[in-house]
């Protein structure tokens, strides 16, 4: 193996660097979360009851609570797993540390410090769109 400069490493280290906070910043890369994204429209969750979709690579639930749209991130609040939705028992199960949450999100039981969060969304014309915040 040949030695490097030590003027040489710092060269190579900072090129390499900067190629990496290039692609970084690269949305096709896909390594930036997205602030928006539609995932499917009126008449098909009307259709279905419920819908699972992905945004910015995790799982999301879509349902309606008291004739209101919600759509909550199924991702734990506590170890961050993906949470299953249970329809037969109307709540969410998280297969990694036992934790439950009812069908509003909010903790029954287990490990979760917090009710799963709910992503804000708009309607336009049929299509949902959900939104890169909490609601």
């Amino acid at each position: 193996m040949a030695k490097i400069t030590r003027k040489e490493f710092l060269k190579r280290s900072g090129t390499l660097a900067a190629g990496a906070c290039a692609l970084a910043t690269v949305p096709a890369c896909g390594l930036l979360d997205e602030p928006e994204m539609r995932v499917c429209t009126v008449g098909e969750l009307e259709a279905a009851g419920t819908f699972v979709g992905k945004f910015n690579r995790k799982q999301i639930f879509l349902t309606y609570l008291d004739d209101e749209l919600t759509i909550f991130s199924l991702v734990c609040t506590h170890k961050k797993c993906t949470v299953k939705w249970e329809e037969n028992e109307e709540l969410f199960a998280c297969p990694c540390h036992e934790g439950t949450y009812d069908k509003l999100g909010r903790v029954i039981d287990g490990p979760p410090p917090r009710p799963l969060n709910r992503f804000k969304y708009e309607i336009r014309g049929e299509e949902i769109w959900v939104l890169n915040t909490f609601v």
